[in-house]
């Protein structure tokens, strides 16, 4: 019997989520919340196995990933799966640096969700979908860094150099040299080509 949390702010999600793990021989649903910020209280209170968790919600506060954290740092045993409606891959390194057991796309089909549970409960398994979700890159380049989206990403938010030197505990030189890098990749002739390309291709959301 796997104990399952849901944490999610659009009621069809949580639906979607309960009709996947409905079996009672198989899986006790401890609750379905619409609220990040009491997320980890609930962990507190009833125990889960794992716990589903949207990554982005309205609120302001608290997003998946900071909770996702606070989670793994009260309670390392319990699994976390990160969803996302955005086909977009920039939260993987965060992700993996808090220690997210697993990153799912809310496109998937049931059978997936249910899979890559048991891969995560019963083998110990990471799954993350970098080989399906690869930004697109000039043919004959190689595809993006972990770090490079992480840079492209920053840059998306309006970060300087400086900036992103700082969050990453980078040199600005490094910085350049991975901004050079996407343009050259991408084939775009400065930082707004870079925003447009990777905002309106979906590839990030640059509000978390």
């Amino acid at each position: 019997m796997i104990k399952l949390l849901f944490v999610d702010d659009q009621a069809v999600t949580l639906r979607f989520l309960e009709n996947c793990f409905g079996d009672a021989d198989r899986y006790e649903i401890v609750g379905s919340l619409i609220q990040a910020e009491i997320a980890d209280l609930w962990c507190e209170r009833k125990k889960p196995d794992a716990i589903f968790l949207d990554i982005q919600t309205k609120e302001k506060a608290t997003n998946g990933l900071e909770m996702a954290k606070r989670i793994k740092e009260k309670f390392p045993q319990i699994k976390i799966l990160l969803m996302t409606g955005f086909d977009e891959i920039s939260y993987i390194p965060r992700a993996r640096e808090i220690g997210v057991d697993a990153f799912l796309l809310k496109s998937y089909p049931e059978e997936r969700f249910v899979q890559i549970l048991q891969e995560v409960v019963y083998e110990g398994r990471m799954v993350f979908p970098e080989e399906n979700n690869q930004i697109p890159v000039e043919e004959g380049q190689t595809p993006l860094t972990e770090r490079e989206i992480e840079v492209l990403r920053l840059i998306c938010q309006d970060h300087s150099n400086k900036e992103i030197a700082d969050s990453l505990y980078v040199t600005e030189s490094t910085v350049k040299r991975h901004v050079e890098s996407l343009l050259r990749k991408t084939g775009k002739s400065g930082r707004a080509g870079l925003v447009a390309y990777a905002i309106a291709g979906g590839w990030i959301n640059p509000n978390i």
